[in-house]
């Protein structure tokens, strides 16, 4: 799928024209990544995009994210880590 093709199915939270180019079988983990992080209240969602998905030179999921912390409460981060970490986290056992 392409940055636009995911824009379409979860708005605002990647960009149309971001760099994705990930294997298909990462697809359901990148879905899932994509609706926890829409699925975040509005003051963390507000100040973050996704802008690239793509693989590591070692292999691993890669997401790229521009991001305003200052302006998203304090744990803001530590939850678009962790919805993060959980999609390459599961991408990491998948050829």
């Amino acid at each position: 799928m392409t940055g636009e093709e995911f824009n379409e199915q979860y708005g605002s939270i990647i960009m149309p024209d971001a760099a994705v180019s990930v294997r298909e079988a990462w697809h359901p983990a990148i879905h899932e990544m994509l609706a926890d992080l829409e699925a975040l209240p509005s003051d963390v969602r507000a100040f973050f995009i996704v802008t690239s998905i793509g693989c590591s030179p070692s292999g691993q999921l890669n997401v790229v994210a521009g991001s305003l912390p200052a302006l998203m409460p304090i744990d803001g981060m530590n939850r678009l880590d962790d919805i993060v970490n959980r999609a390459v986290a599961r991408c990491g056992g998948m050829q």
